[in-house]
């Protein structure tokens, strides 16, 4: 339930879950952003990196770098790409035989091999800590983290689902079992019963995304829910703020950015949508209320004809929201995001549902 700002702690309804109800869509205010960059290929992004001065874009089956006005194709790629991450010197891929390692000197390519029965599993997870190691997940041999140039295995659970790490030096991995976590050397495991009150509203957790506010957006396959500030609290000490879905029930959600100003914009299956900030005098949940604040609503924000629908939201160093479709990437200032968004001149608002 994110009825409260981010910057602030949250509460959430319980045992009830809240969806999100999309606002029927109205007049939206149009303009022209700038930059806008064109991809060829209209390949699924996966992901979009940085490294350096250098912007990168994975796609499916390529890698481009930006340089000046323009992704270049760099590498292309026979396997398709299923995640993707950056260190100094090299782009890891993970791949549905392996994982590939992408010099971005040389744009030459050698597979990292992993120990295992399968030389060559399928990667549903790359990404770096914040000590610099390597972490990689597969779909049936667990997790492994990359040290002294070999593999060592972290976490044996088969079905991963993917990886993320946040600031506090925290290693989340997404499993069909429920949610892990590394602070350190030890492993705690977030699920529907709530071992040891380690407890999320699903145990099928299908992917993680990270804000640029420091929270961790789990995706499951009933629910979402999100760790303020990477969870530095934890799960155990409070219940986890959680929606039933954002905008749809199964409406796919693949990206999460906070924007100064403006609030939560979500990229989706259904367009990108905006969960505005907090009016002035809302009036917060108090833990295990029924009441039902019909207020909370998600704006549908509608982009020029050649942004595509996003599947990949970050923000930059300078604040600008970069979107990632399959037509290209489109940039937008904090100014130019807030003239795209208004609200909708007529329209019933829908009041979001308890689940029981």
């Amino acid at each position: 339930m994110l009825f409260s700002s981010l910057a602030a702690r949250f509460v959430c309804l319980r045992p009830a879950l809240l969806g999100l109800s999309l606002l029927s869509a109205g007049p939206v205010a149009q303009a022209r952003p700038r930059p806008h960059y064109a991809v060829p290929g209209h390949e699924k992004p996966v992901a979009l990196l940085r490294a350096g001065r250098a912007t990168y874009l994975v796609t499916e089956h390529s890698v481009f770098q930006l340089e000046g006005a323009a992704f270049v194709r760099k590498q292309q790629l026979g396997s398709p790409v299923q995640c993707a991450a950056a260190t100094d010197t090299a782009l890891w891929l993970g791949t549905r035989a392996g994982v590939l390692s992408l010099n971005t000197a040389s744009f030459k390519m050698h597979a990292l091999h992993l120990p295992g029965p399968d030389a060559a599993p399928g990667i549903t997870a790359v990404f770096g800590d914040a000590r610099g190691a390597m972490w990689v997940g597969t779909n049936g041999q667990g997790v492994y983290r990359w040290a002294n140039q070999a593999f060592t295995q972290e976490l044996h659970t088969p079905a991963i689902n993917g990886g993320v790490a946040t600031a506090d030096s925290s290693v989340w991995i997404a499993t069909n079992i429920g949610l892990s976590r590394r602070q350190g050397a030890e492993w705690t495991r977030y699920n529907e019963e709530g071992v040891a009150n380690h407890e999320i509203p699903d145990n099928i957790v299908e992917k993680l995304l990270p804000d640029n506010a420091g929270n961790l957006w789990v995706v499951m396959s009933d629910a979402i829910c999100v760790f303020e500030n990477g969870g530095q609290r934890g799960a155990a000490e409070e219940e986890l703020p959680s929606v039933k879905f954002i905008g749809r029930p199964g409406n796919e959600v693949t990206g999460v950015a906070s924007m100064a100003g403006a609030g939560r914009l979500f990229a989706t299956a259904q367009g990108l949508l905006l969960l505005p900030n907090e009016p002035a005098g809302f009036a917060s949940f108090a833990p295990a209320t029924d009441k039902v604040e019909p207020k909370r609503l998600l704006l549908p924000v509608a982009l020029p004809a050649g942004a595509g629908n996003p599947v990949l939201l970050q923000v930059d160093k300078r604040q600008r929201l970069w979107l990632v479709s399959a037509e290209g990437v489109t940039v937008l200032t904090n100014a130019e995001l807030r003239r795209l968004i208004a609200t909708p001149a007529t329209g019933k608002a829908l009041a979001s549902r308890p689940t029981r």
